[in-house]
């Protein structure tokens, strides 16, 4: 293996914390917006969202 190439196991867990961190933003714009949002419903999605992130970090930890 190449010293620069990651474990499929890693590249996996990046894209999941990437695709929260992506999701996060989208919900953190959304509350910002003039909308009437349910704040207390997103934080409560923002919060999954960073244990996923937690998990997947857990997951390169052990690697």
């Amino acid at each position: 293996m190449d010293e620069y190439t990651l474990p499929q196991e890693a590249l996996d867990s990046l894209d999941e914390i990437d695709r929260s961190l992506h999701q996060m933003l989208m919900l953190a714009e959304l509350s910002a917006s003039d909308g009437d949002m349910n704040r207390a419903n997103l934080q409560t999605v923002l919060e999954y969202l960073q244990r996923k992130i937690d998990r997947a970090a857990d997951r390169l930890d052990e690697l």
